[in-house]
């Protein structure tokens, strides 16, 4: 009974660290607009729309077909730093990749996209503080395209900053 236990228990620990370790965040970037709006569904019904003047940052949690599950507390930051709990929807809140990204920590001086999730693997670029949407996520590295589509490849979790308001150290 105890080694069943203890079996079940450590399967459990492992199966939630595969999925937390995935989990990052990204802020709105969605320069279009003064709103952002959170659906229900991919492509689904709008259950929330975000109005940023300053800096939103979102909890990204996985991917299906370009829409990001997000978590459903959403952080300001700026002149009114505070937290929002969205509510309402029984299946999850989503966003477009469209309309989120992020920069590399440290990119004033540059930071390095792999085509594989390796650091070992080929270096497709090194940029300097360019907007990076997030694609796909496998473990702790994000497949990312640059805002200017040249460049599409893996950043390692490690390496992202996700404060809208500076490039992070």
């Amino acid at each position: 009974m105890k080694k069943s236990f203890f079996a079940a228990f450590f399967a459990l620990a492992i199966a939630f660290g595969a999925t937390a370790q995935g989990r990052f965040q990204a802020y709105i970037a969605d320069y279009n607009d003064s709103t952002t709006n959170i659906r229900n569904a991919p492509n689904g019904k709008v259950v929330c729309t975000l109005v940023h003047d300053d800096g939103i940052v979102l909890t990204l949690i996985k991917v299906v077909n370009g829409w990001w599950e997000i978590d459903s507390t959403i952080e300001y930051w700026g002149d009114d730093e505070r937290e929002v709990q969205l509510e309402g929807s029984k299946t999850g809140y989503w966003v477009h990749n469209s309309v989120i990204g992020f920069t590399g920590a440290g990119s004033d001086v540059g930071c390095k996209i792999y085509n594989k999730p390796s650091h070992k693997s080929r270096i497709v670029c090194e940029y300097d503080a360019q907007l990076l949407h997030p694609i796909e996520v496998n473990g702790k590295w994000v497949k990312v395209r640059a805002e200017d589509g040249k460049y599409t490849g893996w950043i390692h979790i490690d390496n992202i900053c996700n404060n809208p308001l500076t490039t992070c150290p």
